[in-house]
């Protein structure tokens, strides 16, 4: 294998390919739209704590649970906030990200 080749081929192809440009609008969005998502993140995982109880020694195993709440192992509930926090943050990121694109749309059709 020529390895100047296949670095020449490789060159060559990077200066043929243009790359997008970027403005601040778009990394503040992105920014944004990134936030909101997480901070949703932080809320689902302690909504799930409020329903879903994990075996411990701090609640012996789940012995000293006073309420009603579903008893889990430490996997499962990783798994569990896992799945849900991967769902509502993708709606949550794509949402918000659609609503900061349609705001700076209109705000350009307002400034022309």
């Amino acid at each position: 294998m020529n390895f100047e080749h296949e670095r020449d081929s490789f060159l060559r192809s990077l200066k043929k390919t243009p790359f997008p440009k970027i403005n601040s609008k778009q990394v503040v969005m992105e920014m944004i739209a990134n936030g909101v998502a997480a901070i949703c993140a932080f809320i689902v995982y302690k909504v799930l704590q409020n329903f879903i109880v994990v075996k411990s020694v701090k609640n012996l195993w789940g012995l000293a649970n006073k309420r009603d709440k579903m008893m889990v192992s430490k996997n499962t509930f990783e798994t569990i906030s896992s799945i849900f926090i991967f769902i509502i943050v993708l709606f949550v990121f794509t949402y918000v990200e659609e609503l900061i694109e349609n705001y700076l749309k209109e705000r350009e059709d307002r400034q022309t």
